[in-house]
């Protein structure tokens, strides 16, 4: 079926940070740090603000690492690129060396392999901290949801990001909002039901999830979440528009 793309990389700049992980070409957009560091000014140290910006810059590579490790065990040559609403792992469809293709099964693999790559990190931090001792002290409220309000100062603000982004950005990033990884999830399910309507199901459901996120963020008064999904839910609106008008992406 054909797929809408609402996100695109954006254009090279010489500000651009450029290497090479694992033989992935990575490139970091300067609005990556600028984002990154608005997300983390509610922190008054310098020493807290440094390890957000760390543990940001590690979990979002990570994350777009497990995607491109998966396009490669499919034939493909992904590149990631870091930039101000995340990251992405992309390829040309037509540039594989092999021809065996992701099936249905094989794209929600490449979906899910994203946020699987930031659980098992937080599995590994969390097994770490439980051998040494250390669950008790920092979680002293239980399991629960300690990582929802990182606000903590000290040794273990570095660990703590790492859990709060892996942990709860994962499972945001779960949910049917197209582009996220949950979206596209929903995309392929409703493709493999109704390849006919499965891509303008996909949408209204991700515009009515989005709906429904905004007017929780704005209960909560978290305006920057109110904010990311309204973007997303308009950004599926568009798309859906220009679907239903037989535009082609």
């Amino acid at each position: 079926g054909v797929k809408p793309v609402i996100l695109g990389e954006p254009p090279r700049t010489q500000g651009d940070l450029n290497f090479s992980l694992l033989g992935f070409p990575v490139r970091v957009h300067p609005l990556f740090w600028l984002v990154t560091l608005m997300l983390g000014a509610r922190n008054n140290d310098v020493p807290g603000l440094l390890s957000w910006i760390a543990a940001v810059f590690i979990s979002i590579l990570l994350h777009e690492l497990g995607h491109a490790v998966v396009m490669r065990a499919y034939g493909y040559r992904p590149w990631i690129t870091l930039y101000g609403m995340g990251g992405l792992a992309s390829y040309n469809p037509g540039d594989a060396y092999n021809s065996r293709g992701p099936t249905t099964l094989g794209q929600i693999a490449i979906s899910l392999a994203g946020p699987g790559a930031g659980f098992l990190l937080a599995a590994l931090i969390i097994a770490g901290m439980a051998v040494a001792g250390r669950i008790s002290a920092f979680f002293p409220h239980g399991a629960g949801w300690p990582w929802v309000m990182p606000y903590l100062i000290g040794s273990e603000t570095f660990t703590y990001y790492l859990l709060y982004i892996n942990i709860f950005w994962g499972l945001v990033n779960l949910l049917p909002v197209y582009p996220l990884d949950g979206g596209k999830v929903s995309q392929e399910i409703f493709l493999k039901f109704n390849s006919r309507d499965g891509i303008r199901q996909s949408l209204i459901l991700s515009m009515i999830t989005a709906g429904g996120l905004v007017a929780f963020a704005l209960r909560s008064h978290d305006w920057y979440i109110a904010l990311f999904f309204a973007y997303l839910g308009y950004s599926s609106y568009t798309t859906l528009q220009a679907y239903s008008h037989g535009r082609r992406w």
